[in-house]
């Protein structure tokens, strides 16, 4: 199965009016800090790391360990990044987990943007990936 992918405007009303709907920003957290969508629930959950002089990317080991801790299957999860590739890598990577509501926003946080959606640099405990992979680890 794959995930459905929603436009921005698409991902907002669904995030606007399910009100157990979650906006998974999977950009890394540096990303994460400077701006993102702004909604209901909103959390950061980096599915990939970026090497801070060569830029390589590398896996973030605990990303299904922090999701499956913060939500349940059938939660209602809207994945963002950047651009589509890291939001639909991490939408298959939970679909093969086992979730059954996940979809993938495309054009990412530029495009959420580009549409006049609201921001911010919010990253609050319960938002941020620390606060979320800190208790993972711990109940692990």
């Amino acid at each position: 199965m794959e995930a459905p992918i929603l436009n921005p405007l698409e991902a907002y009303a669904v995030l606007e009016e399910d009100a157990q709907a979650t906006y998974v920003d999977v950009r890394a957290v540096a990303e994460f800090a400077v701006r993102h969508p702004k909604a209901p629930k909103v959390v950061n959950v980096p599915f990939v790391f970026f090497h801070p002089t060569t830029k390589d990317t590398h896996p973030n080991a605990s990303f299904l360990l922090v999701v499956n801790d913060v939500f349940e299957k059938g939660a209602r999860i809207i994945l963002g990044a950047d651009d589509g590739g890291r939001a639909m890598d991490a939408a298959k990577a939970l679909v093969d987990d086992g979730f059954t509501n996940v979809s993938a926003m495309s054009q990412g946080h530029q495009g959420w943007a580009q549409f006049n959606l609201p921001t911010t640099a919010d990253n609050r405990p319960g938002t941020s990936y620390v606060s979320l992979l800190t208790p993972a680890k711990r109940r692990k």
